[in-house]
């Protein structure tokens, strides 16, 4: 597996269609879906490229049905995004929340609604 999971922005598009299909993809449905769908015109060795990149960042997975492979994310899409999250907290802010927050308002206090629902969320963690 990658050390980063940052995906590429085609490779975003690719993980957006697997996350919202309902169930497995070939190689065969995802060039038809993204020619008829977006306009994009990918030859077969073109897609395997971005599947395996995908694959080496354990972000999508595969079954043979016959000889033929059907992909699968390996990952949520919640799952990646935390992941995402945990990563530029950690690499920016020293995997702390508070110099997370702190770099993130900046000057600029919370709105009530905002320091509420936090507060709300944080009173939830406790119990996890």
């Amino acid at each position: 597996m990658d050390r980063s999971r940052k995906m590429s922005e085609t490779e975003a598009e690719i993980m957006e269609v697997l996350w919202d299909a309902e169930g497995a993809m070939s190689a065969s449905e995802l060039i038809e879906y993204f020619a008829r769908s977006r306009g994009k015109v990918w030859k077969a060795p073109t897609l395997a490229t971005f599947l395996a990149r995908l694959s080496q960042k354990g972000l999508v997975d595969a079954e043979k049905r016959g000889r033929v492979p059907y992909y699968f994310p390996a990952r949520t899409r919640a799952e990646y995004s935390r992941d995402q999250a945990r990563e530029l907290l950690d690499a920016m802010y020293d995997g702390s929340v508070t110099k997370f927050f702190a770099a993130l308002c900046g000057d600029t206090p919370l709105s009530g609604e905002d320091r509420k629902a936090l507060r709300e969320w944080l009173d939830k963690e406790e119990f996890r």
